[in-house]
């Protein structure tokens, strides 16, 4: 049964990823003063901007009307593997119906209705009954973004860069990780015929953390541009003019700073630092000859989820 009033909701834990004493912690992004006063207020307090699901957190962007940020608590050793029911999407009464962008945006065109917090990330709980609360929640229209289809459906790399993490990175115990996922706005995105005070993006970042095996907190970033998928494949009919499909990088905790205005913290409750000292491609940059690398040598294509830098 879905909870209405939403009181039951906790919300991203910074300390998810803290089991046995590691202070692991990671907090959701701090935005800048200016990303700030673009935060949709919640109605019933003005002051406030967080919104909170089961598992996860969103703040959205009151010009834009998609989410600034979502971020998630990810348990797959905790997942109950169930059949997909049909998603029922919601608006969140908690804020203005008229600061989220939904249904009919996606009408007739080739976007796909992209969650942000995947829902088969959150299908974890108590019981299968809590965890399919927490999937539903997911559904809410705070937590959608225009995804092209080609794109939504097609990025393997995208969509399997947190199992690969985990398999990869960390102990058999602690198969959890922090996902933050968020669209990158830029001036000149491009709007649809008929809604054009909502520009819709064209990148996506996403940064991850967890324990590695032996027991320190890391944190790597990615991003994915679909703007060559809409170039080749059109958002309505076919381009005159084919371009590159879409590429996904993996990039440094610094540039996804640069590029939305957050900053992203983590470590110790008491003292928390940048994710950026947790962040084995920032590392990697630090250690380089030249030491000037600018943001155009921050990107590291990969062609494969081999290609991705982990801590070693």
């Amino acid at each position: 049964m879905f909870n209405s009033s939403y009181q039951d909701r906790k919300g991203f834990d910074p300390a998810f990823l803290d089991a046995g004493g590691k202070d692991a912690h990671v907090f959701v992004p701090i935005l800048s003063k200016k990303l700030a006063q673009a935060a949709t207020p919640l109605t019933a307090d003005s002051s406030r901007h967080v919104l909170d699901y089961h598992h996860f957190s969103v703040v959205m962007h009151k010009h834009r009307r998609f989410a600034i940020y979502s971020a998630a608590n990810v348990d797959f050793a905790g997942r109950f593997e169930m059949n997909r029911p049909k998603d029922v999407w919601r608006v969140d009464p908690r804020i203005d119906a008229s600061a989220q962008v939904s249904k009919d945006f996606y009408h007739a065109n080739q976007f796909d209705r992209g969650h942000l917090a995947r829902r088969e990330d959150l299908e974890f709980g108590v019981d299968a009954k809590a965890a399919l609360a927490a999937a539903a929640d997911t559904c809410h229209w705070t937590n959608c973004t225009p995804q092209h289809a080609r794109f939504n459906e097609s990025a393997q790399l995208w969509q399997g860069l947190e199992r690969h993490i985990l398999e990869k990175a960390v102990s058999a115990d602690q198969f959890r990780a922090q996902v933050i996922t968020g669209p990158i706005f830029a001036f000149d995105d491009p709007v649809l015929p008929g809604f054009s005070d909502t520009p819709y993006p064209l990148r996506y970042w996403k940064v991850v953390a967890a324990v590695n095996a032996s027991g320190k907190l890391f944190a790597t970033g990615y991003v994915l541009d679909q703007k060559g998928v809409i170039d080749q494949f059109g958002v309505r009919g076919a381009p005159e003019v084919p371009f590159t499909p879409y590429k996904t990088f993996q990039t440094s905790v610094a540039e996804i700073e640069r590029m939305t205005d957050l900053s992203f913290t983590g470590g110790s409750l008491s003292e928390p630092q940048s994710l950026r000292q947790f962040d084995p491609l920032s590392k990697k940059r630090q250690r380089s000859a030249s030491g000037d690398a600018g943001p155009a040598d921050a990107f590291r294509e990969l062609s494969s989820l081999d290609d991705v830098l982990l801590p070693v």
